[in-house]
């Protein structure tokens, strides 16, 4: 049986801006490498791509040039473009369709553009184990990241009875799935020890998740099916987004399957939400501050969030508690504590009509 991995890479990113805007989103940056997000995912995925097949990246129309062009080292990619983004269901669906019409039934491992993870090895063994249980047992598949920190900011899955699966990953029963959690919730998740973080990243064969999409949003199911009798023609395609629900994969699928598992690698796993996140990716010094880039000079500074991503020089003295971050064409200064409302100050900024329409 076939495996075909999925890229969703139609998000902006808007919390990491100035960097990330609608013609450049975070996924076509280097943000965790010297290589792009995008880039990394797919050199993650080459290990568990079958040779025959193609690995599928699902993103916006408005920035598929720019991923093709972003991408020309690797000619053996599929992109498929969303005339508009309607979440992850529909995208999900028109992906399994596409890969059953293509290879048969085959496994599709679904996958974000804009997570960290490390070692690949681990990650491949992971998700080697996820495939032969969404084979064997026609199971869906998450993978769930064991809690390293209270956090908040991410949805968990409860486990229940472990299961058995290949190369000794974990493997369990999914009790339900959790919303994000407030601080004492999420102390107490990490506490109890039957808790995963919901990585979003999903594994099962196209038949199971189409039989799925059946079954609890049948509408969706045929209107996906009747793009695949059209041979998923870019009219078809567009048809498609243009009558199919905006629905989430959590929400329209997920909590209400009965046949969900969850496997939990070892390998470190963070999804690049936010600046926030670069603490830690790159760490912090002894005054808690992460500092990224050329040309930065930093002194006397403490808990500060140091970025230079411009042929600036950037210097930073006495800083507290501040986020700095310096493009091309933006600096972004912030106080730490604001960065979570960053995409409410960048709405302010767009409507005060100001500045150029390119950064946004």
């Amino acid at each position: 049986m076939k495996t075909v991995p999925v890229i969703l890479a139609g998000g902006i990113g808007e919390r990491f801006w100035p960097m990330s805007r609608s013609s450049a989103p975070k996924q076509l940056h280097a943000i965790a490498s010297e290589r792009t997000m995008l880039e990394d995912t797919l050199l993650r995925l080459d290990s568990v791509c079958s040779n025959d097949t193609k690995p599928m990246i699902i993103t916006g129309a408005a920035i598929a040039q720019k991923v093709k062009s972003s991408l020309d080292n690797y000619d053996n990619v599929e992109i498929i473009s969303e005339p508009v983004g309607k979440n992850t269901a529909p995208a999900i669906a028109l992906g399994a369709a596409i890969i059953q019409k293509r290879y048969g039934d085959a496994v599709m491992i679904v996958v974000s553009a804009d997570h960290a993870i490390s070692p690949k090895e681990a990650f491949t063994d992971a998700a080697n184990a996820a495939a032969e249980l969404a084979k064997t047992d026609g199971r869906l598949v998450v993978f769930g990241i064991k809690p390293s920190r209270p956090e908040t900011g991410y949805g968990y899955i409860e486990t229940g009875a472990p299961l058995s699966s290949s190369n000794n990953i974990p493997a369990f029963e999914v009790k339900r799935f959790v919303e994000k959690p407030d601080a004492a919730n999420a102390r107490r998740f990490m506490e109890e020890g039957t808790f995963l973080w919901n990585s979003g990243m999903f594994v099962w064969k196209a038949s199971t998740i189409l039989n799925e999409f059946r079954e609890h949003i049948p509408e969706l199911y045929s209107q996906v099916m009747e793009a695949a009798e059209k041979n998923f023609t870019d009219e078809a395609v567009a048809e498609f987004y243009n009558v199919c629900i905006k629905e989430s994969i959590d929400f329209g699928i997920m909590e209400k399957a009965k046949n969900v598992s969850a496997v939990a690698g070892s390998f470190l796993w963070d999804d690049l939400g936010s600046w926030e996140s670069l603490s830690r990716v790159h760490g912090i010094d002894k005054n808690n501050n992460t500092v990224s880039g050329k040309l930065v000079f930093e002194q006397e500074c403490n808990n500060s969030l140091i970025i230079n991503k411009s042929p600036l020089t950037l210097c930073a003295v006495g800083l507290d508690n501040v986020a700095l971050i310096a493009v091309d064409d933006a600096v972004l200064a912030i106080d730490r504590s604001k960065l979570p409302d960053l995409k409410k100050y960048l709405s302010q900024i767009k409507d005060s009509k100001q500045f150029p329409e390119k950064l946004f």
